[in-house]
């Protein structure tokens, strides 16, 4: 799954790009041997910088249970090689090759894009992770037979909630269901001529001398990452990185760069860069680069605003939201579903609203049980932070209110069914394992990436 652990972990390159990372990280190696599979260093790395939120630390032991995931993901593949009775076709691999490549297309901007950033045709591309995706298949199809085995009774439900003291049950806060549908405005033209004005202009400083790209990206850059926790800014250095960690149109360009030139002006869907590449070693690259943003136009924002108004006026006049939002919505985590938010992991729908933020609770406050509301601005949980409008329906509110049986049952059941599906995987990976050839090669604790 190497290669496409890489390619996915580009589409959200912005979390690595929004910290600069210690010098002194290790070549990349062999950590594991699962039968004829091996773990990479880079990708348990990655794993910890992906479940890191941003600006925080890992917890000490986070390298070492990385890694324990992925040894048990190589172990579940495996077996699931050897269980004949498991169908996973030719064209079901296809399908979600081809899904998966157009998502990383329409993520880079297009197939040329996604060409040039990997050095490799569309077509090569597919075939690269054709294998990579069988496996995930059948490590989905292994694994969902073993839980579908698994269901929770009441008694076991009101047993679990019991095991909780009195004094430890929370209030449950103020929870509700929604539904949105959502419109990105672009930039106009002249906008984004403008910036790429000012960033062709600081490079042409840079290039006559009148100026570094150090001094320039602390002044000028908008990349978050140019400011250090303390307060103080670094000249828009970032050490160490994994080139293929990179946003793949950043990449291309760094790939491409001269050591210690400075970059033509290139466009990612973060703006426009000025980039001076300073070291590169195998798939390790350091540089410096200033990041200037466009911002969106006043007149595609009334657009998107108008376009929310008319899908508003449709469902007030009888048309279904839920398929206004498939067929508009430009959230590509809820329109598949009708606009329906949850929990990406868990697909859990009953919110809290608190933790929706600022900007929902804005709108959300307003609205009764089935109204929609007016377009809104909010930003989407993508790594981008985009800026968006919206409109949103709101299904159901529950008032705050302690945790119970009676009102909470629901929500008890999967939390119970959960952590009883977790200690069943739990039980039979352990069994797996002793039929799998397991050598773990690195130490059980690695310094991640920037720790």
């Amino acid at each position: 799954m190497r290669l496409l652990l890489s390619a996915l972990l580009a589409l959200t390159a912005v979390g690595a790009a929004a910290q600069p990372v210690a010098p002194g990280a290790r070549l990349d190696g062999i950590a594991a041997v699962v039968g004829e599979q091996v773990v990479l260093y880079s990708e348990v790395d990655a794993l910890v910088t992906q479940s890191t939120p941003q600006g925080q630390a890992p917890p000490p032991d986070l390298w070492s249970r990385a890694l324990d995931r992925l040894v048990d993901q190589r172990v579940v593949i495996a077996r699931a090689r050897q269980d004949t009775t498991l169908t996973i076709t030719d064209d079901i691999v296809s399908q979600r090759v081809d899904a998966q490549v157009a998502q990383l297309s329409a993520q880079v901007g297009g197939d040329a894009a996604l060409e040039q950033a990997y050095g490799r045709s569309v077509e090569e591309v597919k075939v690269s992770i054709r294998d990579d995706v069988r496996d995930e298949l059948l490590l989905q199809q292994y694994q969902g037979r073993r839980l579908r085995e698994v269901t929770i009774t009441p008694d076991e439900v009101r047993e679990w909630f019991e095991r909780i003291p009195v004094a430890d049950r929370p209030v449950v806060p103020e929870l509700v269901r929604v539904a949105h549908i959502v419109r990105v405005p672009t930039s106009d033209e002249s906008g984004r001529t403008a910036v790429r004005a000012v960033a062709e202009a600081l490079r042409d400083s840079v290039v006559a001398g009148q100026a570094t790209i150090e001094e320039l990206a602390d002044r000028h850059s908008d990349d978050p990452g140019n400011t250090n926790r303390d307060g103080t800014q670094n000249g828009g250095l970032y050490t160490t990185l994994r080139l293929t960690d990179l946003e793949p149109r950043f990449q291309a360009a760094a790939a491409a760069s001269e050591i210690g030139a400075i970059s033509p002006v290139f466009e990612t869907p973060f703006g426009y860069h000025v980039l001076r590449v300073n070291e590169r070693d195998g798939n390790r690259i350091s540089f410096n680069h200033i990041l200037l943003q466009v911002e969106v136009g006043e007149a595609e924002a009334a657009a998107a605003r108008e376009f929310l108004s008319v899908l508003r006026d449709s469902v007030q006049a009888g048309t279904p939201f839920e398929a206004l939002a498939r067929r508009h919505s430009q959230d590509p985590a809820s329109a598949p579903r009708g606009g329906y938010v949850s929990v990406p992991q868990t697909r859990q729908r009953d919110l809290s609203i608190e933790g929706l933020g600022p900007e929902w609770r804005a709108t959300l406050d307003s609205l009764d049980v089935g109204d929609v509301s007016e377009p809104a601005p909010v930003t989407l949980a993508d790594a981008q932070g985009t800026k968006a409008y919206h409109i949103v329906l709101l299904q159901k509110r529950t008032p705050a209110h302690p945790l119970s049986i009676a009102d909470d049952y629901s929500l008890l059941s999967q939390y119970a069914l959960q952590e009883k599906q977790t200690e069943v995987i739990a039980d039979w990976i352990d069994d797996l394992r002793r039929t799998v050839y397991v050598d773990i090669r690195a130490e059980r604790y690695q310094p991640p990436v920037g720790g």
